[in-house]
């Protein structure tokens, strides 16, 4: 998406995958447990562990090398499974989260059944390629989501309100690829509904001062019954 919210022909996620491939021994040293420093994300996501029942399975998209948002869920009661299109970041997960399952796999064509999870957290993920990237992965959600199953999403805000890409070419040292969206809450909102996911809740708070300089956006949203 450009900076007047418009698609991409070319939403770049090969090199996004190549990038995170090659930091994925420094992406999870870096935020393998970026939780314990951040008391609102803990707090949703308790919430949402809390919501569903012992053993429910959900998806962790976007789990990365460190899949820890995941573990966070699963030492809670559901049954998560990551998810990830970088086949170093999950040989990484595995690794540090022996008790889990993953997946590698592209989240606009996921190799789940239908109707067959209760619930998918999303954080950080939905932000790169162009928008139909982004509704895609959406829809995925939605169709492997049963009725009334929920998502969670993170994603970064544009601080100004102006929804625009950012882009890093170099990761403590290595270099990498990779534009990242920053968008607004009726923006994002916009898309789930495209991917006709019914929107419950939009949440945002400004970032803690160790962090990347965007707000954070919560979406939660259900599978229509």
């Amino acid at each position: 998406m450009g900076d007047d919210g418009s698609d991409n022909d070319d939403g770049g996620l090969e090199s996004i995958r190549r990038s995170f491939d090659s930091i994925a021994d420094a992406y999870a040293r870096q935020f393998q447990d970026e939780l314990g420093r951040k008391p609102y994300d803990r707090a949703i996501l308790e919430e949402f562990a809390a919501s569903l029942p012992a053993g429910a399975p959900v998806l962790d998209l976007g789990c990365g090398a460190g899949g820890h948002v995941g573990r966070f869920v699963h030492d809670r009661g559901p049954s998560v499974t990551g998810v990830d299109f970088s086949e170093a970041s999950i040989e990484i997960a595995r690794g540090l989260n022996p008790g889990m399952s993953f997946v590698v796999a592209d989240f606009r064509a996921m190799p789940f059944g239908d109707a067959s999870v209760d619930g998918i957290v999303a954080f950080y993920c939905l932000i790169y390629g162009g928008d139909e990237d982004v509704v895609g992965a959406l829809r995925e959600c939605r169709r492997v989501l049963r009725p009334g199953g929920r998502l969670l999403a993170a994603v970064h805000g544009a601080i100004d309100g102006t929804a625009r890409e950012s882009r890093f070419d170099d990761f403590f040292g290595t270099p990498i690829d990779i534009s990242m969206r920053e968008t607004t809450p009726a923006l994002f909102a916009g898309l789930a509904e495209r991917a006709e996911l019914r929107v419950d809740e939009l949440r945002a708070r400004d970032p803690y001062p160790e962090e990347h300089a965007t707000s954070r956006i919560y979406l939660s949203a259900s599978r229509p019954s």
